[in-house]
């Protein structure tokens, strides 16, 4: 064959690829055969033979017999050929989108459940505008039997889902809420309390509701149903949440400490979270340091006490007044503190503040031998 012939032969791949499409069933012809309800292996056969058309025709078609599929197996897989039409033809991924989301919601078999998932995600990695569909699709699995590792992975991508649309984030609150309010596995309820956390930055009309919903678990006693994790999940979440809305979780602290009833743990995160937001926030000194000269006269703990020092001094270097923090500093030392230790850090404090001290310092009996 002659240079010339040879520039004017179309290559055998071109051939071979016009060739398959020309032979290629119709969309119309596939259907027509999976409406006679063909055997397990034709039925997948059919199936792939429609993916390869990638267009909305086959999208429909896929996404229509995945929803009637009797077998699990061909339904996951399904969902995989959905997402491939999505990524090579973007205009179909709301569509397939759509199918998976709608077949999820009345899938049985975990495994499955978990792959549409994983089907859900990549579309919505390729075509944003997806991400409330997958979110609330995943969302609502939440509550479906599964083991700590798979809602962790739930919950990451449904806070992936919210960052990318945030709109997303009022569909998905009451599902990941009561999630988080069951959870009794540590690792699940720490990355659940982060989807929450997420939700209140996408939407800050949500983050009174996120708030609460955190304040009734740093409140709640640790038990079985409640690992202490759960606890220290919630208190974290909540200064992630303060970085954004300093003065609402200051006050919600605040609130919660003078107010609320609370076991120990509970009471020293809010004890160091307001001092923390004292430190960190004009604004929030005031109304740290108010809640935690409140507590000091009815604190138990001695160890607590020295905390709501440490935090009312903070306040202090960040505007609140020194006047008051002495005068009740002095008040409490004069009248009620029987701790050495605590009544030695008063002591200093006072001397800090330029506060005068007790004259005479209060007896204090000598430690057993």
């Amino acid at each position: 064959m002659s240079s010339t012939d040879s520039a004017i032969q179309p290559p055998a791949d071109n051939l071979r690829r016009g060739f398959d499409d020309a032979a290629a069933p119709s969309i119309a012809a596939l259907k027509a055969q999976l409406e006679q309800n063909p055997p397990f292996n034709e039925r997948w056969a059919l199936f792939r033979a429609a993916a390869k058309a990638a267009n909305s025709e086959a999208a429909e078609l896929l996404g229509t017999a995945m929803l009637g599929e009797k077998d699990s197996g061909i339904r996951y897989m399904t969902a995989g050929l959905l997402r491939d039409i999505a990524k090579s033809a973007p205009e179909t991924a709301g569509m397939a989108a759509e199918a998976i989301a709608k077949t999820l919601g009345k899938e049985t078999d975990a495994y499955a459940r978990r792959s549409m998932e994983l089907s859900l995600a990549d579309i919505a990695a390729a075509a944003p505008e997806t991400a409330p569909t997958a979110a609330k699709a995943v969302a609502a699995n939440l509550s479906k039997p599964s083991d700590a590792l798979t809602r962790s992975l739930q919950a990451g991508q449904i806070a992936d889902f919210v960052a990318a649309a945030p709109a997303a984030a009022a569909q998905v609150l009451g599902a990941v809420t009561e999630a988080f309010a069951q959870e009794k596995e540590k690792l699940a309820a720490h990355h659940l309390a982060r989807a929450l956390v997420t939700i209140a930055a996408a939407d800050e009309t949500l983050r009174p509701a996120v708030i609460s919903t955190m304040i009734t678990a740093l409140a709640t006693p640790p038990s079985q149903a409640n690992p202490v994790e759960k606890t220290f999940a919630a208190a974290s979440a909540l200064h992630s949440i303060g970085q954004r809305a300093p003065t609402e979780i200051t006050q919600a602290l605040a609130q919660q400490l003078t107010q609320g009833t609370q076991g120990d743990n509970s009471r020293r995160l809010c004890i160091l979270g307001l001092g923390a937001f004292a430190e960190a926030d004009k604004d929030c000194a005031k109304t740290a340091a108010k809640a935690l000269l409140k507590a000091l006269s009815t604190e138990g703990d001695a160890l607590h006490r020295r905390h709501i020092v440490d935090g009312v001094m903070k306040a202090v270097h960040n505007g609140f007044s020194s006047q008051s923090a002495g005068g009740a500093f002095y008040a409490h030392l004069n009248a009620r503190e029987r701790d050495r230790e605590t009544r030695e850090k008063i002591s200093r404090s006072l001397g800090q503040l330029g506060h005068k001290t007790p004259a005479v310092p209060m007896s204090i009996p000598a430690p057993k031998a």
